[in-house]
């Protein structure tokens, strides 16, 4: 069963296009588990490649905090 607050977070923001979630896990594979934090960092200095820094625009950093590469589509991390 899908977790209701992940639903709604989704809701709030334009579907990822698969480009974007794999930018995202190969960001996430080079830097680890703190890889959202890392993320966002170079958010805030703007210097995320522009795929990412494109979700910073789009979505922004409250659905990066909530967001999890387990409930993306695509194959798994790893």
């Amino acid at each position: 069963m899908r977790d209701p607050a992940l639903a709604a977070l989704e809701a709030d923001y334009p579907p990822l296009m698969l480009a974007q979630v794999e930018a995202l896990r190969a960001y996430a594979r080079r830097h680890g588990r703190t890889w959202k934090a890392e993320l966002h960092a170079e958010w805030m200095r703007a210097s995320a490649e522009p795929l990412l820094h494109g979700l910073r625009n789009s979505h922004g950093p409250s659905w990066l905090k909530g967001y999890a590469l387990a409930a993306a589509p695509d194959a798994p991390l790893g």
